[in-house]
Order: C-alpha cells, then sequence, then structure tokens
C-alpha cells in the first residue's frame, strides 16, 4: 500500500484478492479533479470580481474603473490561490485512494470497495440486481476506460475506470448471475 496506508476491517475481506483497476485510472481522476478545480476557480474568480466590485463602489462612491483595476490584484490572487492549493494537496491522494479501490465477484454477491478519507466496502447480492449499465465519457474514452452501473432496489453502485472489455465481461457476468439468482415472483 502507499506510505504504508492500510485498510482495516471492516473495509478488508479474509481471504480474498480485490480486482484492481488499471493504473491509467489514476490519470483519467486526475483530469476530471483538474477540471473540477478548474470550474470552481473560474466560479470563485468571478464571484471575486463582483463582490471586489460592489465594495469599491460603495466604498469610493465612484464609477472610475480604472481606479477599481487597483483594488483586483492582491485580492484575486489569493482567490485563485485556494483551488489551487486544493489541487495540490488532492493530487497525491488520488494515487492513495487508487489503492484502495477494488471489486470481487463472491459466490452469492459482488463487493465494492472505495474511498480514502471516506472508506465504504458495499455488498451487493445478485438476487437484488435489477440492471447493470456500461458507459463510458469522453475522458474515459480517451483513455479505454468504462464504469459499469448497478442498479438495485437500494440505490446505485458503480465499478468505475474499468477496461471495456472487462466492463462489458462483467455486464454479461452480473446480468447472468442476477438472471440464476432471482427470486420467483
Amino acid at each position: 500500500m502507499l506510505h504504508g496506508i492500510q485498510p482495516e476491517p471492516p473495509f478488508t475481506l479474509s481471504g480474498v484478492e480485490l480486482t484492481r483497476h488499471p493504473e491509467r485510472t489514476v490519470r483519467v481522476s486526475r483530469i476530471a479533479t483538474a477540471l473540477g478545480v478548474l470550474g470552481v476557480t473560474a466560479l470563485l474568480g468571478a464571484l471575486g470580481v463582483m463582490v471586489t466590485s460592489a465594495v469599491y463602489l460603495t466604498v469610493t462612491k465612484s464609477r472610475d474603473w480604472h481606479n477599481m483595476l487597483d483594488w483586483w490584484d492582491a485580492r484575486m490572487a489569493f482567490i485563485a490561490v485556494l483551488p489551487a492549493a486544493f489541487y495540490a494537496w488532492r493530487w497525491n491522494r488520488i494515487k492513495a485512494a487508487w489503492t484502495f479501490r477494488g471489486y470481487h465477484l463472491g459466490a452469492e454477491e459482488l463487493y465494492i470497495r472505495t474511498g480514502l478519507l471516506n472508506r465504504s466496502l458495499t455488498v451487493l447480492a445478485y438476487a437484488r440486481i435489477q440492471e447493470v449499465n456500461v458507459s463510458s465519457g469522453p475522458i474515459q474514452r480517451r483513455y479505454s476506460l468504462a464504469t459499469v452501473t448497478i442498479s438495485s432496489a437500494a440505490g446505485r453502485d458503480a465499478v468505475e475506470n474499468v477496461d471495456p472489455q472487462t466492463a462489458h465481461d462483467l455486464r454479461d457476468r452480473l446480468t447472468d448471475l442476477a438472471r440464476e439468482r432471482r427470486l420467483p415472483v
């Protein structure tokens, strides 16, 4: 594991090795995080411009826009540094979180483990599966990855960022297992 971080019970399965996601998943997660941080930076920047403009107009009672540009320098740089600092912190955690992700097809249920800070281990009985979908977004397609979404009465779970062939095989296998284990109506 990364830096000595180990998954502890109840997030481990005794005698079970989880199927790992491809390592290119880390790059896709970093790109998705960068796009999210870029969006947040743009929103914070726009909000900063509006607040700074409102404060300037209220305090100075002036309509001279050239003087207002002097107010924006340090304040705007501070607003842009916050998302950049978050992204720098998140960059290394993405690799660590990847080491905790995995899934396992058990005899009667599917196990899905995710998370580094907010860890979860989902156990999904095959008999309760209602729908299995495979999808792939533009970044996932660029890196040859796909997501398998499993719907049940309890909600939706996903095995994210697996190879497309693995995703289709997993979809077919889960569909067959759900059909075999389905309770008679």
